[in-house]
């Protein structure tokens, strides 16, 4: 659990289920609360299952400014310089068993390559899918062709009965080579094993000098429960994956109850928010008390 006087400087914050619920509008008041952490030195990320081009038009939206966090961390993408930060690719031989086990799996099965969505057949649910977060879909005789493009992430879509067993069967069958996990019920998400929210938020913190209780991580899913638990502060949303709730040091409402902006504006009422130089001096001044 966390410090009660623990200050924060980086914040990351996942998408569907957190920052917005299912009318997909990221409501005014959150808009304002990132705002105000932002204005005291605060670096705010979103860290998301989904791609780069949906996840900078919410993050854009909610006018976050620090990195974005993509794919379940095997991407970080800098908004700033508009480059890569971090980003960790499938192998050949990997994507290949996820390809085949995809496909005997779910109906959909979509192969991520750079900017790019593949797919063997096109279907209404692929072309709505590529509508709806922006993305160009692509057709190809064999996804098996492709596998040593070296994809960011291999996504099978389905049942999510199916899917559920799925993740867990799949997951032992590559044996730590990749990780697999859904950010969505009806999701079986393949990425690299380097992939992850927590690896790619202790990176970034890293990178930032941010210790670890320097972190707030919130999420409602099952890709968010290694940030929840890796994050000096894990926030989970009330209602959301068990393993999720289970992980977290706190719960908030759903994004239709304002939970999110609630707690960040709880915590800013409280003077919890700073730049890493500001925190790092707080601490500093504790430890010497």
């Amino acid at each position: 659990m966390v410090a009660d006087d623990s200050n924060y400087s980086l914040v990351a914050l996942d998408i569907d289920g957190t920052m917005i619920g299912d009318d997909r509008i990221v409501p005014a008041d959150l808009f304002d609360a990132i705002a105000r952490i932002q204005s005291f030195g605060t670096t705010v990320s979103v860290a998301t299952g989904r791609t780069l081009t949906p996840a900078l038009r919410i993050s854009q939206q909610a006018g976050v400014t620090g990195p974005i966090i993509c794919f379940q961390g095997a991407m970080t993408y800098d908004q700033a310089t508009r480059s890569e930060i971090r980003h960790v690719r499938l192998d050949e031989k990997t994507t290949a068993a996820a390809i085949t086990r995809l496909k005997t799996s779910v109906p959909e099965v979509m192969l991520f390559v750079d900017d790019d969505v593949w797919v063997e057949k096109r279907s209404e649910w692929a072309n709505g899918y590529g509508a709806r977060m922006g993305v160009a879909i692509k057709d190809v005789d064999s996804l098996l062709s492709m596998a040593h493009k070296r994809p960011t992430a291999v996504i099978g879509i389905g049942d999510p009965d199916i899917v559920g067993r799925l993740v867990e069967e799949l997951a032992e069958q590559l044996d730590g080579s990749a990780l697999v996990t859904h950010s969505l019920p009806m999701f079986c998400e393949v990425e690299a094993a380097d992939a992850g929210k927590d690896r790619a938020i202790a990176h970034l913190a890293e990178t930032l000098g941010v210790g670890r209780h320097g972190v707030i991580a919130v999420g409602d899913g099952k890709g968010d429960q290694s940030m929840i638990e890796w994050a000096g502060l894990g926030v989970a949303v009330a209602g959301g994956h068990p393993d999720a709730v289970l992980a977290a040091d706190r719960l908030i409402a759903q994004p239709e109850e304002h939970g999110l902006a609630n707690l960040l504006n709880e915590l800013a009422d409280r003077g919890r928010f700073g730049s890493a130089d500001r925190v790092s001096d707080q601490t500093a001044s504790r430890h010497t008390r």
